[in-house]
């Protein structure tokens, strides 16, 4: 049952008489964008050069911030996020595949495959997440769907299955067409759905792995177009992406400390710029947010690592951060109104989050 609005407004002035009360150094409790009713504000956003992108807290299910993050844009080779997901979804890994001449010959980013080769399913989508291959992902397309066009079909009811509003395939690659497209929040969803398959996480955050040489001994291997994995502490992938038309594009993942965040940049301008775009907005995530997990009403134990301090304002207390409200709900599950919400928590102004 909800707080009676008295009894909402005596919780508030117990907030802000516990305010009070603490240190001048108690920083203020802060709400992840987009701001709840009666926002809060949350810490400045950086600048990147992406104009479209979004970073989002997996743990607590919360948007820290975003821009422009439903505008349609290319989305380049972070189109075989579908690509994967469709193939651990419906097909079986151990089947072998031929490799028909319009796979082979499909250009640009590639691993080198020729007409008539044949290659277990499973090697063939290790190639097109690792390595970002359009030969592979043609390839794959037409084992799975029977055809590309079949393919391409079975991409759009996914997407649309998934609620995937503003995105549209036009083919299993990446490679620009005016009616491919997706947003920053739409390739956060399409890369938290093929990061819930381990066969994808595995690959996403492999570095290097072995191809059989071509026939006529040429060497092939697959090496991650991801260089984050090499350079960001606790990237766990997801996928990559370049076109003229998109520019660099990039969807991230990253796990520190017991949380995970992601990062989705669309159109970054610079030489690797999708890397430091994303490395911006991750550091940003991790930096200024703590989440202190979900209220249900009436029944609140504090996770690890916020402990309850002593309401004697006598009482020392330890140098704080700023805490994360993510989220408060009743206990049917219902999101209370900000202020409501404080009403129920009004204990949380003498938590902190520990070193």
């Amino acid at each position: 049952m909800r707080p009676s609005r008295p009894l909402a407004a005596l919780a508030l002035s117990i907030v802000l008489w516990a305010s009070m009360a603490l240190p001048a150094f108690a920083a203020p409790l802060q709400v992840p964008a987009p701001p709840r009713e009666g926002g809060l504000a949350s810490p400045t956003a950086p600048t990147i050069s992406a104009p479209s992108w979004v970073i989002y807290d997996a743990d607590a299910g919360v948007v820290l911030s975003e821009t422009q993050a439903d505008v349609e844009r290319p989305m380049a080779s972070t189109t075989k996020m579908m690509t994967a997901l469709l193939a651990l979804k419906y097909g079986d890994l151990d089947d072998m595949v031929r490799v028909s001449e319009k796979a082979a010959a499909v250009g640009e980013a590639e691993v080198g495959l020729l007409p008539g080769e044949r290659f277990p399913l499973r090697l063939l989508v290790t190639a097109l997440v690792i390595r970002s291959a359009n030969d592979a992902a043609m390839a794959v397309a037409e084992h799975i769907g029977g055809s590309v066009d079949g393919f391409v079909e079975m991409m759009n009811d996914e997407a649309e299955a998934l609620g995937l509003e503003h995105t549209h395939f036009e083919n299993p690659h990446g490679l620009d067409h005016e009616d491919h497209y997706s947003t920053a929040n739409d390739l956060l969803h399409l890369g938290l759905a093929a990061m819930s398959y381990p066969e994808y996480r595995e690959m996403a955050s492999t570095l290097d792995a072995d191809f059989p040489d071509a026939p006529d001994g040429t060497e092939r291997t697959l090496s991650s177009t991801n260089l984050m994995l090499e350079t960001y502490p606790g990237t766990i992938g997801v996928k990559t992406g370049y076109t003229n038309e998109a520019g660099l594009v990039f969807v991230a993942g990253a796990a520190r400390e017991g949380r995970t965040l992601f990062a989705v940049v669309m159109g970054s301008d610079g030489r690797r710029a999708h890397f430091s775009d994303a490395g911006t907005l991750l550091d940003w995530g991790f930096e200024h947010f703590r989440g202190v997990g979900v209220v249900a009403a009436g029944s609140y134990k504090p996770p690890e690592p916020v402990r309850v301090v002593d309401a004697d304002p006598a009482t020392p207390e330890p140098e704080r951060e700023p805490v994360v409200i993510t989220e408060v709900r009743e206990a049917d599950g219902e999101p209370l109104p900000l202020f409501e919400a404080l009403g129920w928590v009004g204990h949380l102004v003498t938590q902190i989050a520990s070193d």
